[in-house]
């Protein structure tokens, strides 16, 4: 790598940190209840060695009843110890793995692309092209608006996208510089994601298959190699024996295609009785919950790749995106499909003008990406889906490049192209800079924590402390960002909380601990009860009874 690329790959990497730390205590305006749920789990663990349900040093915690893993929790702990429990300790891992990301994609390039072809140019030309390549991957990969925002908030995809872009790079690494210790090294890395992200159990699984499959003759079998094979193999089995028929079904019972509880009502009995013999086997044949579940994953995952999803929308989940604004760029859609065919051609036929080294294996990369998101009921799911990264800006670096080298040779033709490339990538990112920084936290702010943070304040002044405090909707989990911003003390909530029976989808709320309840409020009986402060989070309306 000359001094040229140096300097450029150091300009990229401190833009993606300046993009990713940036206000990040004030953009997203608070923290959402998962970012609440593992700080104070952090805080918990740091001062009593426990999490919020007395369990000590848990290896799934089970949090709202969606178990969450480890990884993220333990990680965040010395955070908190650093920065005090705030939004800084919460999202600075996740900021950190995503900058590291876009410096660790340059090197993957380099790596999967290794002894790339681009046409008729000679060897020394192509290597620049290469090089090009990886500096695009790395600056679209910075400025992308679905791994920049996954960066500011706590993220586990996003540090499972870290683990798995480290162990690739080392995987191909070990295999093109025969270098077994660092393929031994790499496969910790892979184990590491399955204590990461629930979705990684599933896309961490078929990513490996997919290089046994391709890679296995080129695998050393060396001792360093079966070593780690066997630690990897234990510490994913150790995480499963915890997870598997335990956290992980109940999770997967809530958030599959079946999760709703009225879909065999509506989306199978209800046509099934539509036909004359509703018990017949046609009715059966076509009404029932394998043709259902069939029809509904398939059509999730051609959603996952639809433009609407991609680049106009975006997922319907507001912690993971900003409102009209798809997870990509819209400039990029041209290059982003460009570069799949680009790929395909590749891994298929060696009539390509481009012959990437490893085009199969990105190719099985891009496949299995929304298997883990298709199984869901709201799919397509903006974080479910992030596994797919960093192969967005990889494809359009990849179509972007095709372009210029299959453009005319004409300076001005050239010279039109790349002003209005330029011009059109400005523009994108202008205006997500525009909304993101200075818009979502304006108009977004009843979706996130910042409120909450302003009713901690109010509740914890000294004429209110003692009073006792009513909270509607307890599905929110209203207790959490309490909990997270008084930074209530995790001994006394353990032995205080008192929760209601899981839901149907086997979520857990809190009815009540301290002085703090949980449920529905009679306005107008109770606000004739003096020392109490109603809460309406449907309206952010606070009433103080007062001390009459």
């Amino acid at each position: 790598m000359n001094i040229k690329h140096k300097l450029f790959l150091l300009v990229i990497i401190l833009l993606a940190a300046f993009l990713r730390l940036y206000s990040i205590t004030e953009v997203p305006p608070g923290v959402n209840r998962d970012e609440a749920s593992i700080g104070y789990t952090a805080y918990s663990l740091l001062t009593t060695g426990k999490d919020e349900y007395g369990r000590p040093f848990p290896l799934s915690f089970e949090s709202f009843g969606d178990w969450k893993l480890p990884l993220y929790i333990y990680t965040t702990v010395p955070f908190v110890a650093l920065f005090g429990l705030n939004e800084l300790a919460v999202r600075l891992p996740s900021a950190l793995a995503g900058t590291l990301t876009v410096f660790l994609t340059y090197f993957l390039v380099l790596e999967l692309f290794w002894k790339l072809e681009i046409g008729n140019l000679p060897a020394g030309k192509a290597g620049w092209k290469l090089r090009a390549i990886a500096l695009l991957s790395a600056l679209l990969l910075a400025v992308s608006p679905w791994h920049l925002h996954l960066s500011r908030v706590e993220s586990e995809s996003n540090v499972a996208v870290f683990l798995i872009v480290a162990g690739v790079l080392l995987f191909f690494k070990g295999i093109n510089d025969k270098h077994p210790l660092l393929l031994a090294l790499s496969l910790p890395l892979f184990a590491l994601t399955y204590y990461a992200y629930h979705g990684n159990h599933v896309f961490t699984t078929l990513l490996l298959i997919g290089l046994c499959v391709l890679y296995h003759k080129k695998i050393p079998r060396t001792p360093a190699v079966i070593a780690s094979t066997i630690v990897s193999v234990a510490l994913v089995a150790f995480i499963l024996s915890q997870t598997l028929l335990g956290a992980d079904k109940t999770k997967f019972s809530g958030i599959s295609v079946f999760g709703d509880p009225f879909v065999v009502h509506e989306k199978i009995e209800l046509p099934r009785n539509t036909h004359l013999n509703p018990n017949g086997i046609i009715a059966r044949l076509t009404h029932n919950r394998f043709t259902f579940a069939a029809e509904t994953i398939a059509q999730n995952y051609i959603k996952a790749f639809s433009p609407e999803f991609l680049f106009l929308k975006g997922g319907t989940n507001r912690a993971h995106n900003i409102q009209n604004f798809g997870n990509l760029y819209l400039v990029e859609a041209p290059f982003f499909y460009l570069g799949i065919f680009i790929l395909l051609f590749s891994a298929f036929s060696r009539n390509s003008s481009f012959v990437i080294r490893h085009s199969s294996f990105l190719f099985w990369w891009l496949l299995i990406s929304p298997v883990a998101v298709s199984i869901t009921k709201d799919a397509p799911h903006t974080n479910r889906m992030f596994a797919i990264f960093p192969l967005p800006p990889i494809l359009v670096a990849l179509g972007l490049v095709w372009l210029w080298t299959n453009l005319p040779k004409q300076k001005l033709f050239r010279g039109i192209v790349v002003t209005v490339l330029v011009l059109g990538f400005a523009v994108n990112i202008a205006i997500y800079l525009d909304r993101y920084y200075i818009h979502f936290p304006a108009t977004e702010w009843i979706n996130w924590g910042t409120g909450y943070k302003k009713l901690a304040n109010t509740l914890s002044r000294e004429e209110n402390k003692s009073k006792r405090v009513i909270v509607t909707n307890p599905e929110y989990s209203p207790y959490i960002f309490l909990l997270f911003y008084s930074g209530f003390d995790p001994a006394t909530f353990q032995t205080a909380v008192v929760r209601y029976p899981p839901t149907n989808d086997a979520f857990v709320h809190v009815k009540a601990f301290d002085r703090f309840e949980f449920r529905d409020i009679d306005w107008k009986a109770e606000t004739q009860i003096p020392n109490r402060i109603l809460v309406d989070l449907k309206q952010w309306k606070v009433v103080d009874t007062g001390n009459r």
